[in-house]
């Protein structure tokens, strides 16, 4: 068996001579394929059936892998955290906070929760807070074209308005804007400011129901980005289109996200797990974030693209070759509109593309 010690070796975030930035990970711990909302975009079910999957996870896979990830916080070198989710995790009940103050015992962390927030109400909150539980990251739908399978934005706001507190925190987490909104960002964010006192990360659709960028939504981003930009940098945090940009997120860290799903792809028990971080490493190397391998070393933002992440090497629907263009284009105008406008107002865009995006042999 590979020694332990070389393994961190064979992390994303340093090849091909690129700087080595911290390493923030965070295991997707699926709990459960149950769920309470159709998001027509989920990422989940896009290549599941929920009849297949409309079950929780067995106790004994759950502790597999929470002693599966002791031993990450052990050996691999950046910091982690882990979440629960599906599927909808809050569907599980009081049997979640077993789960968590479970979790809690073996790793030392609380874990936080993704939800889409329908099963949110004062009496889950109030068990959370004696549970091991770190907060809840509550997904909201954009108010100006919100997905007809989710929950409505402007309840969901509310809910959080009333059952946020310090000892749990309630987050509004994650809101999608698809293509088509792009001329609304600034309208979407100032109605979340508005509302919240705060604007939430703002994510593209991608994965298989991607849509290609057309010019006129390039534009209307550009110009969106920028009203945003002046609008709000230094006013509240903005975490605009994270997979695509994450240093312009994360203080210059690198984030990850890695999956133990329901199935358990890795099959991970309580006595192999040990064994078992040599292939999370390799397929968080070589699927979850393959290498971009862009030979453009000119460009500015050369040095932030080797976390690419898998979604945008293509998918069932989209080639590689137009997902990663996508993928360039859109992080040169995340990057130099920010850069120009709060850096240095005299920067000049970076117009050349991906040079040559080969597989890795």
């Amino acid at each position: 068996m590979e020694d332990i010690l070389t393994i961190n070796d064979r992390l994303p975030g340093s090849r091909y001579g690129r700087e080595e930035r911290k390493r923030l990970f965070t295991a997707s711990v699926e709990v459960t394929g149950r769920c309470n909302a159709t998001c027509s975009y989920c990422h989940f079910f896009a290549t599941r059936d929920r009849k297949k999957v409309a079950y929780d996870i067995p106790f004994s896979q759950f502790d597999a892998y929470m002693h599966f990830l002791r031993y990450w916080k052990e050996k691999i070198e950046g910091e982690l955290s882990y979440r629960f989710s599906g599927g909808e995790a809050l569907v599980m009940g009081d049997r979640l906070f077993d789960y968590s103050n479970h979790g809690y015992k073996i790793t030392g962390i609380k874990p936080f929760i993704l939800s889409v927030g329908k099963s949110l109400d004062q009496k889950w909150v109030d068990k959370a807070k004696v549970n091991s539980v770190s907060h809840v990251f509550v997904s909201v739908e954009n108010p100006i074209n919100p997905d007809k399978g989710a929950p409505d934005p402007k309840k969901i706001i509310e809910k959080i308005r009333r059952l946020h507190n310090e000892d749990l925190p309630i987050i509004a987490g994650v809101c999608v804007v698809p293509n088509s909104n792009f001329k609304d960002l600034l309208f979407i964010c100032d109605w979340f400011y508005e509302n919240l006192g705060y604007i939430p990360a703002i994510a593209e659709v991608n994965y298989d129901v991607y849509q290609p960028i057309k010019e006129f939504e390039w534009t209307a981003l550009e110009s969106n980005l920028e009203a945003v930009y002046k609008k709000y940098y230094g006013i509240t945090q903005l975490n605009l289109f994270h997979s695509v940009s994450p240093e312009l997120n994360y203080r210059g860290s690198d984030p990850y996200i890695f999956s133990l799903d329901l199935e358990n792809s890795y099959k991970i028990t309580i006595d192999n797990y040990y064994e078992k971080i040599f292939d999370v490493v390799e397929n968080l190397s070589g699927r979850n974030y393959p290498s971009l391998q862009c030979e453009n070393t000119n460009c500015d933002w050369w040095e932030f693209c080797d976390n690419t992440k898998w979604y945008w090497q293509g998918d069932h629907n989209n080639a590689k070759s137009l997902k990663l263009n996508d993928y360039c284009r859109f992080k040169r105008m995340l990057n130099d509109t920010f850069y120009k406008l709060i850096v240095d107002p005299e920067h000049k865009n970076n117009e050349l593309g991906i040079f040559d995006c080969s597989p890795v042999v």
